[in-house]
C-alpha cells in the first residue's frame, strides 16, 4: 500500500498525519475529509488561510485542499460533491 503524508495547516499549527491508503486516488478525497473535519472541530475558528498538503511517501507533492474551497461560500455546511473533490489543487507531476 502506498503512504501519504497529510500536512495539516490551520489555525497557525501544523498537525501531520501519516496513513497507508490502497490508492494514490484515495489520497485527495482523504485530504477533503481531512479539512471537513477539521473546519467542523473549530467551526468559529478563521479557516481562510488553512489547507491540507498531500505528498507521497518521496515528498513529491499530490495535492493541496484549501478548506474555504470544500464549503459553499465559505460556510461550513455541506455541499453537493461534483465530478472532482471541491478544492483539490493538483501538482503537475504524472502518476
Amino acid at each position: 500500500m502506498p503512504s501519504f503524508r497529510f500536512e495539516m495547516i490551520a489555525g497557525g499549527r501544523s498537525n501531520i498525519i501519516e496513513e497507508d491508503l490502497a490508492s494514490v486516488d484515495l489520497a485527495s478525497p482523504r485530504a477533503v475529509e481531512l479539512a471537513k473535519a477539521a473546519s467542523n472541530a473549530s467551526p468559529d475558528a478563521d479557516h481562510s488561510g488553512s489547507h491540507v498538503k498531500v505528498c507521497d511517501a518521496v515528498g513529491y507533492l499530490i495535492a493541496t485542499v484549501n478548506f474555504s474551497d470544500v464549503f459553499a461560500d465559505g460556510a461550513l455546511g455541506e455541499i453537493d460533491p461534483p465530478n472532482e473533490e471541491p478544492g483539490v489543487m493538483r501538482s503537475g507531476r504524472p502518476l
